[in-house]
């Protein structure tokens, strides 16, 4: 993405969160593969390079007009490559600026995952729901603590589903 796009795309999204306000819509795609979850570097993370690397599952604003399920299934395309199935809508919050979905999905094919925009995420990368040592942001970690159970349920029952 070349500079001047980064900077169109920027105005426009300034423009267009002035105007909503702070019910700018957000989907968050906790995807599951096995009893791993899907994370990837905090935007901000790579455009200022720093070296407190913090983690983000995939998602990003909401369309004008755009249904939900279809913001899921074009933001995890876009950051990911993937196609998903979406599973379930787990809740939502909400931060200084936008209201959170968060959704579990699971991926149609995994030999598609790759970083689409170099840019924007230095790296996605397959963790344990229990790890640590992934430094999450801080409206991540909480939602994925609050979401826990569920999402651990999803994941036993594909696990049972894929063995049959």
């Amino acid at each position: 993405m070349s500079i001047l796009n980064c900077i169109k795309d920027f105005c426009y999204w300034e423009v267009y969160n002035r105007l909503k306000g702070n019910n700018q819509d957000v989907v968050c795609a906790i995807i599951v593969h096995e009893n791993m979850i899907l994370a990837q570097t905090a935007q901000r993370n790579a455009v200022i390079n720093t070296n407190d690397t913090q983690y983000v599952v995939p998602g990003g604003k909401v369309e004008p007009d755009e249904a939900l399920n279809a913001a899921v299934h074009r933001e995890i395309k876009e950051e990911t490559n993937l196609n998903i199935d979406v599973i379930k809508k787990l809740g939502a919050t909400r931060n200084n600026k936008y209201k959170l979905h968060w959704f579990i999905c699971a991926p149609t094919d995994l030999s598609l995952l790759k970083v689409v925009e170099p840019l924007k995420q230095k790296e996605l990368k397959w963790v344990s729901l229990d790890d640590a040592s992934i430094n999450w942001t801080p409206k991540n970690a909480e939602a994925l603590k609050h979401f826990k159970s569920q999402i651990e349920e999803v994941q036993q029952t594909l696990i049972k589903e894929n063995i049959k």
